[in-house]
């Protein structure tokens, strides 16, 4: 058969047909909008490009854009926006309720008016075609600080009144008190309410109290240093040109103050300290409070731990200062200093373990000297091993160590941390006793309650007083020792507890459950 060339004309015409791509018929979901297309694209993206469609960055399409397009597709655009939103609520204040002593028994008084702080939270919101679908949190600041309301039950009068010998100085929610010769003739000190508690130091004789006052919060300071005479009603207490201290503390003679001092930092424990050590001379003046100070030790004096600082402690006859740092006790010589470029040199009297917290906090012993000035008393950690290499075996002792370091002993073995050994003055024989902390739970010493034990000198006659068989140990162990050394005062629960030991009683002394630092002076 023979193809005319209109047969082959309409084959061609078919062949053509026949490989030409077909239509594809897609419906595009979009601003609220429905349209329908015919495309020849080959995928989602494609299709949006020819519809001049262009995605924001947070835009959800389904299918995807990489996605393939069939003979019949929906393309779902969905307009996504993220918004931040700013909102500020009340923080409520909370109510306290503190016991006053100051104030007659059984009645009720506003010491502080609460107000409400301010938070300011910020939002990211999430809206899919104009209607908001989700809500995050993305921020948290604090504007103001809720200030709590302070309701102050009066308590004078509430528990009988005890002889005492001398004046007894303490802390009780944020002021120093005094009570001289009773019990029941105690009155404030200062009324500020912000004593940080770091510094409180009684002079031998009872009348000038050193402490110290917390910074502002918005300040860049730790804390500011004052002294009060205790002996004059209504004294005002005078600022000292001193700011920073980590320790303070007044001389045996109450003619000079020695201190340390640090840094405010962010986070915890909220300071850094300088391992430094002055003596500022002290004029009991309104207008030249203290001459310049003289450098004992310069900053950064190399020790475990440096950052959280060293304990310090007077000797009795002002002629050295010991020191305990994380791994060893000694003391310093300030007599034998040639000048403020030469610092006084350190003589160590034990070394031992660093404690290893695994926490922000460092352990330090707490150390206190006998009243001779001859021996350092303290808390020293004494695991079995290396000595050098810190661990957080629990194994505490208590040790007295001789200055000429011609007695180096313990005294009193599984006390725990915190045994805060105080040695008292001399007795009418002339005999000095030594009480200290027990832990009841000498494997966990840091969170323990503690036992308080007295034992001589030279760690015979080991007694308990406290707590009997149906008591709770102390939580915090702090004492103070009248001067005839014939009591004692502990604090109990937050509040103070006379022990006598001729009659081998205790007497409460304080009912604000908030008291602390008790000093006693004569």
């Amino acid at each position: 058969m023979r193809s005319t060339p209109k047969t082959l004309l309409w084959f061609a015409l078919l062949l053509i047909a026949a490989c030409a791509p077909t239509p594809k018929r897609v419906v595009i979901l979009v601003d609220g909008e429905r349209r329908v297309v015919e495309t020849q694209a080959a995928t989602v993206q494609d299709v949006l490009n020819e519809q001049n469609i262009t995605l924001g960055d947070n835009d959800r399409v389904d299918p995807p854009v990489f996605a393939p397009i069939a003979r019949s597709a929906t393309i779902t655009v969905t307009r996504v926006q993220l918004k931040v939103q700013v909102v500020r609520q009340p923080i409520p204040f909370t109510r306290q309720l503190v016991r006053d002593e100051s104030y007659p028994a059984d009645q009720m008084r506003i010491v502080q008016l609460g107000a409400n702080g301010t938070v300011e939270i910020t939002y990211t919101l999430t809206l899919e075609d104009g209607k908001e679908t989700s809500q995050r949190e993305t921020g948290r600041s604090i504007i103001r600080q809720p200030k709590d309301e302070i309701l102050a039950l009066g308590t004078q009068g509430s528990l009988p009144s005890v002889p005492l010998t001398g004046s007894i100085v303490y802390l009780a929610n944020g002021n120093a008190w005094v009570m001289r010769h009773s019990s029941g003739e105690k009155r404030p000190l200062t009324s500020t309410g912000d004593l940080d508690g770091r510094v409180f130091s009684l002079s031998a004789d009872g009348r000038w109290l050193l402490f110290s006052r917390a910074g502002d919060s918005n300040s860049n300071g730790l804390n500011t240093l004052w002294l009060i005479d205790t002996l004059v009603l209504g004294e005002a207490p005078r600022a000292l040109p001193i700011n920073d201290v980590l320790y303070a503390q007044l001389s045996p003679d109450a003619r000079s103050i020695a201190y340390s001092t640090g840094e405010k930092t962010p986070g915890a424990p909220g300071w850094k300290a300088h391992n430094d050590l002055l003596v500022a001379p002290l004029v009991v003046s309104d207008t030249v409070p203290l001459k310049p100070p003289q450098t004992i030790w310069k900053s950064s004096v190399p020790a475990p731990y440096s950052w959280w600082g060293t304990n310090f402690a007077w000797s009795p006859d002002g002629r050295a200062i010991a020191y305990a740092f994380a791994n060893e006790i000694g003391y310093i010589d300030l007599t034998n200093r040639a000048s403020s470029d030469n610092p006084a040199p350190r003589r160590v009297l034990k070394r031992f373990a660093p404690f290893r917290t695994r926490a922000d906090w460092v352990w330090m012993p707490q150390i206190a000297w006998s009243p001779d000035s001859r021996f350092i008393i303290g808390a020293a950690h004494a695991p079995l091993g290396n000595p050098s290499v810190a661990t957080d075996d629990p194994t505490f002792e208590v040790w007295a160590l001789a200055r000429d370091g011609t007695v180096n002993a313990p005294l009193a073995k599984q006390t725990g941390m915190w045994a805060a050994p105080v040695w008292s003055p001399p007795d009418a024989r002339g005999d000095s006793h030594i009480a200290y902390g027990v832990a009841l739970a000498p494997s966990d010493s840091e969170r323990s309650r503690y036992a308080l034990d007295v034992m001589d000198r030279d760690g015979g006659n080991k007694t308990q007083i406290f707590p009997t068989s149906n008591e709770n140990g102390l939580v915090v162990v702090q004492v103070a020792w009248s001067p005839d050394a014939r009591q004692l005062v502990a604090v109990r629960d937050g509040d103070l507890w006379l022990y006598d030991f001729s009659s081998g009683s205790w007497s409460p002394l304080t009912a604000n459950g908030a008291s602390s630092l008790p000093r006693w002076g004569k």
